[in-house]
């Protein structure tokens, strides 16, 4: 098994996250915060992506998709007592859900990452937030939901920054240029440079502190 993208419930008592294990489709599954085996959400074949727990813990969001197969990627809700499964209306070939903490909104991005789309529950319909000319990277709302931050990081010149709701405009709220970050940088995989808030509303990213080094050996024979 191999763990990605972990979420804590908002109780603080369980954690979802992706087995990304090579060979085999990513699968959510759910494991105490205490500690313990992993179950698995959803015994299926389908590809399963980056989870989001809705406010009050009862659903997660999630992007969805059949293995090898013409079926379009799109967002599912699952009820985590009963399994039942259903997809967010207009939400094809849209991924990375994030549900707003008064639970009324759900930001997604399209599979080429450059648009902020925002569905709202009481109305039922999708509606385009902002783009941005560089790849938008791992979508988190501020505690009192008037913003969302991202960072923009598969670019020469990464940023942190904020887009607020109602607004159309992003606002630079850090330049990470020199930030040595694991996995980052042009072309490289999303989940090593994560990037999110703490609950202080802090940011946090992943440092690259180095994991190899270079040794000098005298060596003696007999």
């Amino acid at each position: 098994m191999s763990a990605d993208l972990p979420r804590w419930s908002p109780d603080g008592t369980q954690i979802a996250f992706v087995d990304s294990e090579l060979g085999r489709p990513l699968k959510i599954f759910l494991v105490s915060g205490q500690g313990g085996t992993p179950q698995e959400l959803l015994p299926e074949s389908h590809n399963q992506v980056d989870p989001a727990w809705s406010p009050d813990g009862k659903q997660l969001a999630f992007g969805r998709i059949g293995v090898g197969s013409i079926e379009k990627l799109a967002i599912q809700v699952v009820d985590i007592s009963t399994h039942q499964i259903s997809m967010i209306p207009g939400s094809e070939n849209l991924y990375s859900p994030r549900w707003s903490p008064d639970g009324r909104h759900l930001a997604a991005l399209p599979e080429y990452s450059k648009k902020l789309v925002l569905f709202d529950f009481k109305t039922g319909k999708w509606s385009d937030w902002i783009n941005e000319p560089e790849a938008i990277g791992f979508p988190t709302w501020s505690r009192d939901g008037n913003y969302v931050y991202y960072d923009t990081i598969s670019t020469d010149h990464p940023t942190f920054r904020r887009v607020k709701v109602g607004q159309t405009r992003s606002e630079l709220v850090l330049d990470l240029k020199d930030l040595r970050r694991y996995g980052a940088g042009a072309g490289a995989g999303l989940v090593g440079a994560w990037s999110g808030l703490a609950p202080d509303g802090s940011a946090l990213f992943v440092r690259d502190l180095s994991t190899d080094e270079i040794y000098s050996l005298d060596l003696e024979l007999p």
